[in-house]
């Protein structure tokens, strides 16, 4: 249903025909009610001399568990591993060359040469051989079983080659991955970079190991089970896309972050070089969305003898490739039931899924075994899963357990049969003794668990929408019902029901794991099946049946809640609550049972400096859980101070291998979202043992500085603190007498489902504060002011984003919701809803000063103390996880944007600010961080040397730089000399973590980090969305854009920051008025002005899409256009 008819009170559908054929799938035919057996590809012909060739290998039988005889699931059926298309290498079927390079012979025999070795550029990383000897180290376990078992740190069929010619190009593209999820990123990419601070900052910007010329990827089709296709990157584009050049011959133009495998280097760029002159170079998107047009109708391609020697290569890659299959397909095509636990997800590599399956060592293992193991795996389908953001970098996977896989082929074959039952009882009805032989039918057990289950699952939402509306936001409305937060009861009721069987439990998994998870991405034949349900059940003939229409299904059964934030079941981030992994789950449960039984003991019992009476200033929320830093001064001399930065010090009580520490390494971080906080260590740990308190252990981070704030010494020292002094930011900034700088924008609060509880009244220090400790604090934000100008002067990039604040209610005591989980056994009847609330001060320029004296305090006293360990390390040369900034092929010299465009623009802006969308480009043509064991500029920060050090309660990478920290303070004790040195071999066996070993764990951490700013975003994103669904849609609040023409039509403005989406039909951009995200559908639509970066536009609210995370809006009028913009066309 279009946006333009979408009311502000949302009707009830009627019940449909449930015979009707399914309207949408996602990305599926549309041919009936009958599901697509194999691929489209495949012809009736070859589907025989496979199945053939099935019963003449022979089927595998799983073995039946408890709980599968329970289910009545003691039927033999074939694995999951054996998928339609597992066998496929076996046949005659040759890749097909494109016309124009068939008849091509290779310039040189031989196989092409090995990437060159790389031992350690950061940000490129190791090369193979060096990663598989890490991994070993790391992971290496005699016990093959242990082999696939990667500690707690952290989609497609290919049937022969594609017949697609040139003219096809489009289509290739649009095929290669999701237009939705691809939207989905763009409007995220920047709220990662808004929702981060300088300190977080290398997280947000992380990017996957850079492509460079000559690397060889692997193009799948996520959107449909064709063959994937080799090829050689090429450059990156301006108009933000990557150029390749496939080994059929042609060149092709997406996204690089959706190859999600590479080999570096794997020819030399001097092959590919002679392509240039011949392949086309858009300068923006429009002319690439021409370039292809112009595909259809002429000869684009490169000529054959230019093409031929990258082309023979490739050709002769995947011939090596298929002969590897040959040999080894009994093993790799039963590699699922070789590799999976009966009951639990795995996590592994594909190096030692290659090491296990090939039964090679790791440092025998060719490229093309690897690139031959992991197309295999693909193959597999849902047995196996790799997270498509991070998989490049780091070669993760996740090995289903054989259980889920077969409950998964169980509930297909229920639909199978229950489809087949449909139509023979149709096929009855018709025939001239219907009535009779329909009394005789027969309808078998496992489609009577699907009609059981439709007609149950109609007769539940139909009671749900008594006090529910349906919606097209892919979320239900909110309760009719209303209940008012009190000491004695919360904002919502919960009522429960059990309805379903045990198979019918089994149902709502499947639809669950299809809306929710998406964990059936690139298996088109499992993506088909869950519309068929929806179709059946015959209540959403209104709605397209895609996954944002099961997502709200699920919250009609009950089986999640009517608010819930999917963030929570994303397949990756892996939350304690998820319930995805059981060895999680268990390991939870130790830490749980560990609470009173810890038997913690002190590595630095005798080496700590006693701080006495000291006062150790922490500076928080008054909401902050873990207070992990605390600030003190003292003075060196007339103009010289020592500033101690004081850090929580959990890693002195317990070792890397310590439950504790596994589930830290799995977490990555703790995670703060609106409606609940993931810790990642115990709250019991943190609160009674490790929070920064009188008489709590610290590792204290010290620097000396002048008046100038220029660090003249450092030193760290392990220590224990006896009078630590709590206060908030907005207490330090009343006993300065400080006041935070007015800004553009006055605060606006929204709130909807009724009004807060009174906050609870928090015990305040600030009152035994006396005058020199308020000229202590007075000193460390002169010093902190110097700093800023230090950084300055280093290039530091400062910003000030100011998100907006949300918080969610539901009982009396405290923000937050509580903690239920899928209720999958039959109706949840959810009466009431939460209340939001956000406070936000509208978009201001992210680059204006800081408006907050305080939180600059804070936040360059924490730099230094980064700074100051990594000097540390790098002198006696301890590695680490350090982080710094590389710069990205095809940006800009930042150095020349700066002067040339930047520096003249601010001249000449009112203010004297940066233009924000000059701002943005120039931080991306800096770079983007990457992390290394040894310390190098952070360009973006200004700073030599950079170190996590300040947060070790909830940062794993902060934890791992205090083990080893520890180590070499315990080593410069036990020689009783300091451990300084410029020898950069010198012993280093007393550390718990080699370089080596780090080299190992940043390959995984850094993905983490980045994936959990995602969801932190995401969770953000979604409570302000629901917010403005609940408001927008239902009318709870009014708005304060509302126009008196049409009160029923919110006017904002809207600053853009992404010139146009992957669909070139909408703009992104932030609401200046209220700081969130929005997009604009073109206004040349509307005969408007094309917009640019830059501009702000006057815009209607249109529909607020919730699953989505998403608002639309329409254009009204253009109201400011930037001066200059970036002559890069580079968008961020």
């Amino acid at each position: 249903m279009g946006t333009d008819k979408l009311p502000i009170r949302y009707r009830k559908v009627v019940r449909g025909d449930p015979m009707m054929s399914p309207r949408h799938h996602d990305g599926l035919r549309k041919e009936g009610t009958y599901e697509a057996e194999h691929s489209a590809s495949l012809s009736r012909g070859a589907r025989a001399r496979m199945n053939m060739y099935h019963d003449t290998m022979g089927r595998l039988r799983p073995s039946i568990t408890n709980h599968q005889k329970r289910l009545g699931l003691d039927m033999p059926m074939r694995a999951a591993s054996s998928s339609p298309h597992a066998r496929l290498l076996h046949t005659s079927y040759r890749a097909r060359q494109h016309a124009a390079t068939a008849s091509l012979e290779p310039e040189s025999p031989g196989p092409p040469p090995p990437p060159p070795t790389d031992t350690g550029t950061p940000g490129r990383g190791p090369d193979i051989r060096t990663r598989l000897r890490q991994w070993q180290e790391l992971h290496g376990n005699k016990d093959e079983d242990a082999k696939m078992e990667a500690t707690f740190d952290n989609d497609i069929d290919t049937v022969g080659g594609s017949s697609n010619t040139l003219t096809r190009l489009p289509d290739i593209a649009s095929s290669l991955h999701s237009e939705d999820q691809d939207q989905d990123e763009e409007r995220q990419a920047l709220a990662h970079f808004m929702h981060s601070t300088p300190d977080d900052m290398d997280s947000s910007t992380f990017d996957q190991r850079v492509l460079r010329m000559g690397d060889l990827v692997e193009l799948e089709f996520t959107k449909s089970e064709r063959e994937s296709v080799i090829a050689v990157f090429v450059r990156p584009l301006r108009s933000g896309e990557a150029q390749f050049f496939t080994m059929h011959g042609r060149w092709l133009h997406v996204p690089d972050r959706m190859i999600p495998y590479s080999i570096p280097g794997w020819v030399s760029p001097d092959i590919v070089k002679p392509l240039l002159e011949h392949l086309p170079e858009p300068k923006d998107s429009k002319e690439d969305e021409e370039l292809n047009e112009l595909a259809y109708s002429e000869d684009l391609s490169v000529p054959r003898a230019v093409a031929a020697p990258l082309v023979s290569r490739m050709v002769q890659f995947q011939a090596e490739s298929q002969e590897i299959y040959r040999k080894h397909a009994g093993t790799l095509d039963e590699a699922h039931r070789i590799l999976a636990h009966e009951t639990d997800l795995r996590y592994g590599s594909l190096l030692s899924a290659a090491t296990t399956l090939l039964q090679m060592p790791a440092d025998k293992l060719p490229v093309t075994a690897l690139f031959t193991v992991r197309s295999a795996l693909t193959r597999a389908g849902f047995a196996f899963n790799i997270d498509r953001r991070s998989h490049r970098l780091t070669g993760y996977l996740q090995i289903r357990s054989k259980e889920q896989v077969k409950m998964v082929d169980y509930v297909r074959k229920w639909i199978r049969d229950w489809q087949d039952d449909m139509a023979t009882r149709s096929a009855l009805e018709g025939s001239p003794n219907g009535e009779k032989l329909l009394r005789k039918h027969k309808t078998p057990p496992t489609a009577q668990n699907m009609y059981g289950f439709i007609e149950k699952a109609r007769k539940i939402v139909l009671q749900s929408r008594e006090d529910r509306e349906p919606t097209f936001s892919g979320n239900v409305g909110p309760s009719k019902k209303r209940f008012p937060i009190t000491p004695e009861s919360d904002a919502v009721r919960v009522k429960t029901d059990l309805q379903f069987t045990d198979q019918e439990t089994e149902v709502v998994r499947f639809i669950e794991a299809w809306s929710c998870s998406n964990i059936f991405m690139g298996v088109p034949r499992l993506q088909s099946l869950p519309p068929l349900i929806l179709q059946a059940i015959g209540l959403y003939e209104e709605q397209e049946l895609v996954s944002s229409t099961g997502f709200m299904f699920l919250q009609e059964l009950g089986a999640i809640m009517p608010y819930e934030n999917r963030v929570r079941f994303d397949q990756h981030l892996l939350l304690p609550s998820s319930q995805h992994s059981k060895p999680l789950q268990n390991l939870m449960q130790s830490l749980l049972d560990m609470r009173n039984r810890h038997n913690f003991s002190d590595a630095m019992k005798g080496l700590r400096h006693d701080w006495g009476n000291m006062p150790v200033y922490c500076i928080d929320d008054a909401s902050a859980h873990e207070i992990d830093d605390g600030l003190s001064i003292e003075r060196a001399g007339t103009d010289d101070w020592w500033v101690h930065i004081h850090v929580a010090n959990p890693t002195a009580f317990f070792e890397r291998d310590h439950p504790l520490a596994k589930m830290a390494r799995h977490m990555g971080e703790s995670i703060y979202m609106p409606e609940r906080t993931y810790m990642m260590l115990p709250r019991w740990a943190t609160s009674r043992h490790f929070n920064l308190a009188n008489d709590r252990p610290c590792l204290t981070f010290s620097a000396k500085l002048n008046r100038d704030g220029k660090r003249l010494e450092q030193k760290v020292t392990s220590g224990i603190i006896r009078n630590a002094v709590r206060l908030t930011k907005e207490e330090v900034k009343d006993l300065m007498g400080l006041h935070d700088m007015a800004g553009p924008n006055q605060k606006i609060a929204l709130t909807v489902g009724g009004e807060l509880p009174p906050r609870k009244p928090r015990k305040s220090m600030a009152g035994e504060i006396n005058a020199q400790q308020v000229d202590d604090l007075r000193t460390l934000l002169m010093l902190a002011e110097k700093r800023v100008d230090v950084r300055k002067q280093g290039g530091g990039v400062f910003f000030n984003a100011d998100k907006p604040d949300v918080e969610v209610w539901q009982n009396y005591k405290s923000p937050g919701l509580a903690w239920d989980h899928p209720h999958r056994r039959g109706r949840r009847t959810v009466e009431g809803d939460p209340v939001i609330r956000m406070e936000t001060t509208g978009q201001t320029n992210w680059f204006a000063a800081a408006s907050s004296p305080v939180q600059v305090l804070v936040q360059e006293m924490m730099l230094l103390a980064c700074e100051t360990s990594a000097k540390w390390c790098a002198e006696r040369q301890v590695p680490g996880i350090f982080r710094g900034t590389l710069s990205k092929p095809g940006q800009p010299d930042p150095e020349k944007f700066l002067r040339e465009v930047l520096e003249p623009a601010t001249a000449r802006s009112v203010d004297g600010e940066r233009p924000m969308h000059l701002g943005l480009d120039y931080v991306s043509a800096i770079g983007s961080t990457a992390m290394s064991t040894t310390p190098f500029k952070h360009k973006i920060l200004g700073m030599d040397y950079y170190g996590k050090v300040t947060s070790p309660l909830r940062r794993y990478g902060d934890m791992i730089l205090h083990w080893q920290i520890e180590a070499a303070l315990r080593e410069e004790a036990r020689r009783g000399k300091s451990l300084v040195t410029k020898d950069k071999s010198a012993d280093r066996s007393f550390l718990p973590f080699s370089r080596t070993v780090l080299d190992t764990i940043m390959l995984g951490l850094q993905p983490r980090e980045a994936m959990i700013n995602r969801a932190k975003g995401y969770a953000a994103n979604f409570w302000t969305t629901m917010l403005m669904f609940r408001a927008f849609h239902f009318g709870e609040c009014e708005s304060p854009f509302r126009t008196p023409a049409d009160p029923s039509k919110p006017l904002m403005q809207l600053y853009v920051h992404v010139q146009e989406g992957s669909n070139r039909s909408t703009v992104h951009g932030w609401s200046r008025d209220l700081n969130i995200q929005a997009s604009m559908s073109r206004p040349e639509k509307l005969g408007l002005p094309e917009p640019m970066r830059g501009d702000v536009w006057e815009v209607e609210v249109e529909k607020v899409d919730v699953y989505n995370r998403h608002t639309a809006v329409r254009p009204v009028r253009l109201l400011e256009r930037a001066e200059v913009h970036s002559p890069t066309g580079l968008p961020y």
